[in-house]
């Protein structure tokens, strides 16, 4: 009697070796980061963290290290509280939670700059004389460089550059740009030494002018360099922001759907999110067959439904997290979700497992008791 029952157990375990053990659905979505610890308890910090930089060069060239020219080079300090013109030891009082003017007034026929911060005056001194008053710079704008030094994120919008007399020479807003998408490759924009490493992302979690602006925080360095101006008047402007408090980014998001499913079927998934600020959250998604989608701000907590169709078979792993309004993002989560293959062509080759292997009929029968 038991091996009957031992013999049945073992058939049954023939039958889903090959005929569908790779189709068992997977019901939990996994977060990567699941080791890290939580706290319910609301902890509202200072966001803008370290220092970060406004650059103007007279001479950039990829890989030119300090080879390259520094002309203005503005720190924005969140320890002290101050802008400074830095190595100048001169600084204004830092604005905070307010979209503030950058404005540069440059004569490179008379070699000089002025420069104000929110309309009040910083400084003035020639161009040519760089941060450190080397007096070893170019009379010529090479680049603006946005950056971050490890800093949390700080917010540009409305860059341009001005000829007096002739009117606006470049500019950039942000906003024909895709929400999310990295600005190396865009618009004229590259990482330092063009390297995508040292990139920045478009957000709409802040803008001047809506919807864009692009947040400088952690590892950026975004260049964006420029040609022909060597003589003449010249005005660039930007404009920063710098929040002055957050409490903690978004969880991980919880992903439900289907996990298994028929190649060129719709499914729907749905997203949901909880930040502890209570504020808006976005996502991005990715679906593991090079298409990716990246939400409007939904309510925290709020469930967010997405279809989507994988055309191939084959075994996905969906990918996703979410973004506050104040551009933090949370850790991702994983959901698993297998398209497989028809089961009646499964099924045809486990018979024809069994039709070449003619001699394991009689023990099969036997096992059975057929």
């Amino acid at each position: 009697m038991k091996r009957n029952t031992y013999g049945k157990i073992f058939v049954i375990g023939l039958v889903i070796l090959f005929a569908g053990a790779s189709v068992l659905p997977s019901f939990t979505a996994k977060n990567v980061n699941d080791s890290k610890p939580t706290s319910n308890n609301k902890q509202v910090e200072p966001l803008f963290e370290g220092n970060s930089y406004f650059i103007l060069l007279s001479d950039y060239t990829d890989g030119a290290g300090q080879e390259n020219k520094w002309a203005v080079q503005l720190r924005f300090d969140s320890y002290s509280l101050i802008v400074e013109c830095e190595h100048d030891a001169i600084n204004l009082p830092l604005i905070l939670d307010k979209w503030t003017e950058i404005r540069v007034e440059i004569n490179l026929d008379g070699d000089w700059m002025e420069i104000y911060y929110d309309g009040d005056f910083l400084i003035e001194k020639e161009w040519t004389a760089g941060p450190n008053n080397g007096y070893d710079g170019l009379l010529n704008i090479a680049a603006v460089d946005l950056f971050a030094y490890g800093a949390t994120p700080v917010y540009y919008d409305d860059l341009s550059l001005e000829q007096v007399g002739t009117g606006i020479v470049w500019e950039d807003d942000f906003d024909s740009y895709a929400d999310g998408s990295s600005m190396h490759g865009q618009g004229g924009w590259k990482g330092w030494d063009n390297d995508p490493a040292w990139t920045a992302y478009v957000t709409s979690a802040q803008a001047r002018s809506s919807p864009h602006s692009v947040n400088i925080a952690g590892d950026s360095d975004l260049v964006h360099e420029y040609s022909g101006y060597t003589s003449g008047d010249y005005i660039y402007t930007a404009y920063v922001y710098i929040p002055s408090e957050i409490g903690d980014p978004p969880g991980a998001p919880t992903i439900t759907g289907p996990t298994t499913g028929t190649a060129g079927t719709s499914y729907d998934y749905k997203f949901s999110a909880v930040d502890p600020d209570d504020d808006d959250v976005k996502y991005y998604i990715t679906w593991d067959d090079g298409n990716t989608d990246n939400t409007g701000f939904f309510t925290s907590g709020e469930i967010v439904t997405i279809p989507h169709t994988w055309n191939d078979q084959g075994t996905y792993v969906i990918t996703a997290y979410a973004e506050d309004t104040k551009g933090l993002k949370g850790p991702e989560s994983e959901l698993s979700v297998i398209m497989p293959r028809e089961k009646s062509l499964q099924t045809h080759l486990f018979l024809r497992f069994l039709q070449n292997h003619q001699n394991l009929f009689p023990i099969l029968r036997q096992l059975l008791g057929l």
